[in-house]
């Protein structure tokens, strides 16, 4: 064997021990350093993502049962029961509003329509007209105050606030009025 030869295979040898190095290396790196780093940010990232489910059903019940929202909807439905209480009361006065427009032009021209000047009769029509729209007006706006009232009451985040039983509409009022 010449100097050559042997030169040439401590060469082979040398770059054999390289490549073959260098493969078991990247191997290595990737077994023991990229798949574990994969697994941890796999397993951080489900982490975070289940976290994110817990934080923001927390944030929600914050929102519609911290102690200011609460509050508001307590007041919601107490100003609600006030302004049912006063249409409840303006129903009332509309209705005698209706029954003194008769008395009125029963006391001014007598029990019997028949005999009422047309002018009397026209304006009687007008004004009992207008009284009844009125009150059919109020009675209308009063029940759709109990129309949101009960439905507000009857949602999950909202039910807890309600101050009374439930008001109930009266549609009746509407065939019923004189």
């Amino acid at each position: 064997m010449t100097n050559w030869d042997e030169g040439r295979k401590e060469y082979r040898k040398g770059v054999e021990a390289v490549t073959g190095e260098s493969g078991w290396t990247l191997g290595k790196i990737i077994t023991r350093v990229v798949l574990p780093i994969t697994a941890l940010c796999v397993v951080i990232g489900s982490l975070a993502y289940g976290l994110g489910w817990v934080g923001e059903a927390a944030d929600v019940a914050r929102e519609q049962h911290g102690p200011r929202a609460s509050l508001k909807k307590y007041e919601w439905f107490v100003d609600q029961a006030t302004y049912i209480d006063k249409m409840d009361a303006d129903v009332k006065l509309y209705r005698q509003r209706v029954a003194d427009t008769t008395t009125q032009y029963e006391l001014t021209h007598g029990k019997d329509r028949a005999t009422w000047p047309p002018t009397a009769q026209m304006q009687y029509g007008e004004d009992y007209k207008q009284a009844k729209d009125d009150l059919l007006a109020i009675i209308s706006q009063r029940n759709n105050l109990v129309r949101e009232y009960n439905a507000q009451s009857e949602k999950f985040n909202w039910s807890g606030y309600d101050t009374t039983s439930g008001p109930k509409p009266r549609y009746d009022e509407l065939a019923l009025a004189p």
